[in-house]
C-alpha cells in the first residue's frame, strides 16, 4: 500500500507522529501491511474500541499536544531561536543518550525554554517529566520526593515508589533502562539533584535526552553540551512587553512612546518586561506614567521576590560580597572592574 510507505517515511524522516487505526480491519492481518509499519505496529499495544470511544481517545491526544505546544510558544519572544539551537545541541535524531545545560541568571526564561522543549519534543519519546523548582521541591520534600514524581510520570502510574533516595536510585535504574524518555530537571543547585535524579545515562534507555536548568554552568560542564540563555535584545524586549500590555492590539504613539521608557529601564531583563507589562495591561496612561515613575524609584515586589532566592542560595561569603558590590557607586564600580581579577570574581557571582 503506497500510502502506508508514505505515512512511515513521514513518521522516519519528519519526527510526525502516527496514530495507527485500524477499521473494519484486524491488526493480525499482516498481509495489508508494510514491512516498516508491521515493525511498528508489533511495538504497540492495541485496545479494541468502539469508535466513538477511539475518535474521542484520538482527538483527545491530539489537542493535549497541540495546546501544550501552542500555550509555550505564544507566550515567549525569541522562543523559536532558542528553540533551533537547542534542538542542534540535543541531536534526538541519534541513538546515543546525553545530557545538556540550560545555563542563565534568574529571569531570563530559562524554565520557559526547557518547557517549550518538552512540549515540542515529547513525542519523540516514550514518556516524558518536567520536575519543575527542584532545589525549593528538594528543601521541602527531599530527593526521594522527586524520585517518586519522576516514576510516576515516567511509568504513567501514580505511585509511592521509594522511601529513600538510595532506594529511589536503585528503583530509576532498574525500571526506565530500557525506556526512551525525555526528563527536564529544573533549576538544580546542587551536585546531588542529579546524581539521584540522573545520575547516569546509562539508567535510561538508548536515545534518552536529560535537559538541566541552572544558574551554576559548573553543575553541568562535565556532561555533553551547555546552552546560555542571555538578555534579549532590544526588538525582542519590545516584542515581549506588548505581548503582555496590550496583547494582540497596537498600541497607539503615546503608549508606544511609554513602551520604550519601559524596555529600557528593564535592561532587557524577560522577568521585569513580562511583570510589568501584565500589571500596565488595560490600563489608562495616567496610572501608566505614575507606575512608570514609581518603577524608576524604587523595585516591583514580584521581581525582587524572584530575584531574593537567587541571593538566598548564594553561600554566606558570596551574599556579603554582593552586598559590598550592592552599595557600590556606578564610577566606584568602573574603578573596582578595572582590576581583571576582582572583574571576573564579580561577573561569576553575578552569573552563579
Amino acid at each position: 500500500m503506497p500510502e502506508v510507505v508514505k505515512i512511515m517515511e513521514c513518521k522516519n524522516e519528519y519526527g510526525q507522529t502516527v496514530i495507527p487505526v485500524f477499521y473494519d480491519v484486524d491488526p493480525s492481518q499482516h498481509e495489508i501491511l508494510h514491512l516498516d509499519f508491521l515493525i511498528y505496529i508489533n511495538n504497540l499495544s492495541y485496545i479494541r474500541r468502539t469508535e466513538s470511544k477511539s475518535i474521542q481517545q484520538i482527538v483527545d491526544q491530539i489537542s493535549t499536544k497541540l495546546c501544550k505546544t501552542l500555550s509555550s510558544l505564544q507566550d515567549f519572544v525569541g522562543i523559536n531561536t532558542h528553540l533551533e539551537r537547542l534542538r542542534s545541541l540535543l541531536k534526538t535524531k541519534t541513538s546515543d543518550s546525553r545530557i545538556v545545560g540550560i545555563w542563565g541568571m534568574d529571569g531570563v526564561g530559562k524554565t520557559t525554554i526547557a518547557r517549550t522543549i518538552l512540549d515540542t519534543l515529547s513525542y519523540q519519546f516514550k514518556a516524558a517529566c518536567f520536575l519543575a523548582n527542584v532545589k525549593e521541591n528538594e528543601k521541602r520534600h527531599q530527593l526521594h520526593f522527586l524520585q517518586n514524581i519522576l516514576l510516576s510520570e515516567l511509568l504513567k502510574h501514580k505511585a509511592h515508589y521509594v522511601n529513600n533516595k538510595d532506594d529511589g536510585t536503585c528503583m530509576i535504574m532498574s525500571r526506565l533502562r530500557f525506556k526512551k524518555v525525555l526528563i527536564v530537571l529544573d533549576d538544580i543547585y546542587h551536585n546531588d539533584h542529579l546524581d539521584y535524579l540522573a545520575g547516569d545515562l546509562s539508567w535510561f534507555g538508548n536515545g534518552s535526552r536529560v535537559v538541566v536548568t541552572t544558574r551554576d554552568s559548573h553543575l553541568i560542564g562535565k556532561h555533553d553540551a551547555l546552552y546560555e540563555v542571555t538578555i534579549v535584545t532590544d526588538h525582542e524586549a519590545i516584542q515581549l512587553f506588548n505581548h503582555h500590555a496590550f496583547k494582540n492590539e497596537v498600541p497607539n504613539e503615546r503608549f508606544e512612546k511609554l513602551s520604550w521608557e519601559v524596555v529600557n529601564h528593564a535592561k532587557g531583563f524577560p522577568l521585569a518586561l513580562k511583570v510589568w507589562g501584565s500589571f500596565l495591561h488595560k490600563r489608562g496612561i495616567t496610572e501608566w506614567i505614575s507606575s512608570i515613575v514609581k518603577m524608576k524609584n524604587k523595585s516591583n515586589m514580584d521581581i525582587v521576590e524572584k530575584l531574593k532566592i537567587s541571593y538566598d542560595g548564594l553561600e554566606p561569603i558570596k551574599q556579603e560580597m554582593f552586598l559590598d558590590i550592592a552599595y557600590v557607586s556606578s564610577e566606584g564600580m568602573k574603578e573596582m572592574t578595572s582590576c581583571k581579577s576582582l572583574r571576573v570574581v564579580i561577573l561569576k557571582l553575578i552569573s552563579h
